[in-house]
């Protein structure tokens, strides 16, 4: 490796340290035993970074996609290519990731994704689980170093059609669903109920909830 990179890298590594500031965080996501969903990392702060290093932790029943061995995770694209992440697996079985740019050009200070990756949860998936981030700190432009307070993000678990919340799929939850379309006081498992993910429970979750019973 070119020793100025080497170098380079060393600093930046070891200059991620400070104190606590704005918020670094996971979007909010839900995901369903055997589906894989995109996740971001969200920066909320108007400062430009040289570089952040962050720890990634999800429980048991969910996993980082990877892509030839490598963890699929990425910056966005508005942080732009000069950009180097790099990530490797630690003992305590958290991924840490470490962003850094050979030319020392900074992050884009605006709000928003700062990297992207793909959650897949085990087929026997039941949570809820945690998706946390720790170990968060950043290097600004003026030599500063900025660390955020440990995040988390609670994972929605699903069983789509347990309309009732007993862990189980069956006739009686099309009567649970139509209850409810009927008197909206009759409380059910919404996420659940949603079977096409539009955001509204209607007479097209029941049909589909009913193709589904019936194998289709």
């Amino acid at each position: 490796m070119n020793r100025t990179l080497l170098v380079l890298i060393m600093v930046v590594a070891a200059s991620l340290c400070g104190a606590a500031t704005d918020r670094f965080y996971i979007s909010d996501f839900s995901i369903a035993p055997g589906q894989t969903r995109q996740v971001s990392i969200m920066l909320d702060n108007e400062i430009e970074y040289t570089a952040f290093q962050a720890d990634l932790f999800m429980t048991e029943g969910l996993e980082v996609t990877q892509v030839n061995g490598a963890y699929n995770i990425a910056l966005t694209d508005r942080k732009g290519s000069d950009h180097v992440l790099t990530t490797a697996l630690r003992e305590d079985g958290s991924i840490r990731m470490m962003s850094y740019s050979l030319g020392v050009k900074p992050f884009s200070g605006n709000s928003g994704a700062l990297v992207n990756f793909e959650v897949a949860a085990a087929a026997d998936f039941v949570g809820p689980a945690f998706v946390v981030l720790s170990n968060i700190c950043f290097t600004t432009t003026m030599g500063e170093e900025v660390i955020f307070d440990d995040s988390f993000s609670i994972v929605q678990s699903r069983l789509r059609g347990d309309v009732n919340d007993d862990k189980a799929v069956t006739i009686a939850d099309v009567t649970k669903l139509i209850d409810h379309l009927l008197d909206e006081t009759v409380v059910i498992n919404r996420v659940n109920a949603d079977m096409n993910e539009d955001g509204a429970i209607a007479i097209n979750d029941v049909t589909a909830l009913i193709d589904l019973l019936l194998g289709n």
